[in-house]
């Protein structure tokens, strides 16, 4: 019995011993779960059993709109180019860019814009050559000119015909209705001129019958100084401080006369203009006058014309702008087509020099009939591009120092002389104080 006992004693510490030594395994409890949010994405017909239907509709995935795709697909693209190929894409968007590309193309020069690699072809065809063979007999003989042919004693020039369908007429029923002047309106420009020759001793009253008629308060005149003591090209306004002068029925006068205060610069007359006609009422005139620029030429500098086109640009004109030169087609057509080109290209439109010349034609017979004037013209603008945008990538200023050079050979012979200044040294203005922007006045 005592054996049997000591048996079970030892066997049950034996069996204490081995549980002692094994690892305890904790089991889990058992917690409730938080309920899992709805995937967006539905299950698949074969996943749902047939007898069970989903309790809520499966939202939908919002699909982005053609406008985010195209914007994706810019963004993706802008990344995966090159620096240069971007900036090529911003200057190309420039309109002045395209006027110098326009001017290359047809002048044969080459460029490479972002390589600085340029060359002039002088086999190709030039400027020179396409003016003379494009431009210079654009819409010679497709007009009328029956009141130019009927009123032959008041113009200046029988050689200069003045278009029936653009003319200015005049309203007053007690002068004849007929001037030598036309209306010149470029396509996508705010902004109309009249261009016009020099008045004649029979025409002064006519004159100011057009600016009364067409609201005119900005005048240009390009007459030399050496024809406005002739009778043949008699002064049509005061050009005294506080003096009048009576031209029929419109007494006009002088209020303040300033003289330049820089090489280049026009004098300006502020002129005050009263019909009798017109209850007294008065109105206000600009007068710009340059009185260097010799016929047949070209202005001493660029600057001449650039000054010309700042001060027309920082006043908003009511009425058109009238410029008048001898006979009102050469010089005055240069100061148009430069002011018309600016313009466009400060409002960032397209200007071609093309278009805009056959529009100015078209509406003005003989209209820059000397190419001296157009190539000027081009030189001046590409002056203005090359201030007004600066700073240019230096290819694109070396291409415009070649076209400049090239083709100021065919002028550079026919310049006024430099303007004489006798009491005082002027300074000659800087171009970025032609150029820059200023505010309307």
């Amino acid at each position: 019995m005592d054996k049997n006992n000591d048996n079970k004693i030892r066997k049950a510490q034996v069996d204490a011993k081995q549980i002692e030594q094994k690892p305890q395994v904790r089991k889990a409890s058992k917690k409730k779960k938080n309920p899992v949010a709805p995937s967006p994405v539905g299950k698949s017909p074969a996943a749902v059993s047939p007898g069970k239907q989903p309790k809520q509709p499966i939202p939908r995935v919002p699909t982005p709109s053609v406008e985010q795709e195209k914007n994706k697909d810019k963004v993706v693209k802008k990344k995966n180019k090159t620096s240069t190929e971007t900036d090529e894409e911003e200057w190309s968007e420039r309109k002045y860019i395209k006027f110098i590309d326009q001017v290359s193309f047809v002048g044969q020069f080459q460029i490479e814009l972002f390589s600085c690699k340029s060359y002039y072809s002088e086999n190709g065809t030039t400027l020179n050559t396409y003016y003379l063979t494009h431009l210079l007999n654009v819409a010679q003989s497709l007009k009328s000119y029956e009141a130019f042919t009927r009123n032959t004693f008041k113009n200046r020039n029988p050689d200069v015909f003045c278009i029936d369908k653009t003319r200015v007429k005049l309203t007053d029923p007690n002068i004849e209705f007929y001037i030598h002047a036309n209306h010149i309106k470029f396509e996508r420009l705010n902004k109309t001129y009249i261009a016009t020759q020099h008045p004649l001793q029979n025409t002064l009253n006519d004159f100011w019958a057009m600016i009364t008629d067409q609201g005119v308060d900005v005048i240009v005149s390009l007459t030399h100084s050496s024809n406005t003591n002739s009778s043949i090209f008699p002064i049509y306004y005061p050009d005294k401080a506080e003096t009048f002068r009576n031209f029929g029925q419109f007494y006009v006068y002088c209020k303040a006369v300033i003289p330049p205060k820089t090489k280049y610069e026009c004098t300006e007359y502020k002129l005050e203009m009263v019909a009798q006609s017109d209850k007294e009422q008065k109105h206000k005139i600009r007068l710009f006058h340059y009185s260097h620029w010799v016929k047949n030429t070209v202005p001493a500098s660029g600057k001449v014309v650039l000054d010309i086109v700042k001060k027309l640009g920082r006043r908003r004109s009511r009425g058109p702008i009238v410029v008048q030169c001898e006979t009102g087609v050469n010089q005055s057509a240069e100061v148009i087509y430069v002011d018309a080109i600016c313009s466009l290209l400060r409002n960032n439109l397209e200007a071609n020099f093309d278009s805009l010349f056959r529009q100015m034609r078209k509406q003005r017979a003989q209209m820059m009939t000397q190419r001296l004037h157009f190539l000027h013209s081009l030189a001046t603008v590409l002056e203005f591009i090359k201030y007004r945008y600066k700073p240019l990538p230096a290819a694109l200023f070396i291409q415009i120092e070649s076209i400049q050079f090239s083709i100021s050979k065919d002028f550079r012979y026919n310049t006024s002389i430099e303007p004489e200044d006798r009491h005082q040294q002027l300074k000659s203005p800087t171009m970025i104080d032609l150029v820059s922007e200023d505010n309307a006045k």
